[in-house]
């Protein structure tokens, strides 16, 4: 299994450090995954088991990271990325080619009128694979994990980022969303159900 070792996505040094963040020479480390800030999404994995060309983003191959140190918003990991894909069936067979393994999950987490979605572990996070017809493959998102969405909602805000409030999220647990335009990108903190 391939592991995520990084991940490309866009926004300023300002727009990082103020969801609290300690940002360094342009990246932050979160749990084991180099964020690296100012480009276009893409990301690495510590080996490539087949062609990733295919999956139409940008894909490296970097080393792992042993764990990163806290930030002020407490968030410990990304809990997954999101992968819009106009073919669903084509990505899993990319993707597992590349990662050298099937997906955890594939099935229709908001019910059958919702899109189908697979699930692919890669290391600490997911990879949540979303299929809508119409689209180029991108990355469109990231969700961030935090033991204590409360006190990450806190932080943010001192730090003068702008996230909302946090409610209930669809897979269980709680959810609060950073305003898309603060860094052009989809952004959210999930704080997981109590076990």
């Amino acid at each position: 299994m391939s592991i995520l070792t990084r991940l490309d996505i866009p926004g300023t040094t300002y727009a990082w450090t103020s969801l609290a963040f300690g940002v360094e020479d342009g990246s932050f480390l979160v749990g084991t995954v180099m964020c690296a800030i100012g480009s276009e999404p893409g990301w690495a994995f510590d080996e490539l088991r087949g062609d990733a060309a295919p999956l139409g983003i940008p894909t490296d191959v970097a080393p792992p990271n042993a764990p990163g140190a806290s930030h002020r918003n407490g968030i410990d990991r990304i809990d997954h990325v999101v992968y819009t894909v106009p073919s669903l069936d084509d990505a899993v067979d990319t993707l597992t080619s590349v990662l050298g393994t099937p997906p955890r999950r594939r099935f229709h987490p908001r019910g059958p009128d919702g899109p189908e979605m697979a699930f692919f572990r890669v290391g600490e996070c997911f990879i949540e694979v979303v299929g809508a017809r119409g689209v180029t493959a991108q990355l469109s998102g990231v969700a961030f994990n935090s033991p204590d969405l409360d006190a990450t909602v806190k932080a943010v805000r001192e730090a003068g980022g702008p996230i909302g409030d946090p409610k209930t999220a669809v897979q269980g647990g709680r959810i609060a969303s950073v305003w898309r335009e603060h860094v052009g990108y989809p952004i959210a903190v999930m704080e997981p159900k109590p076990r």
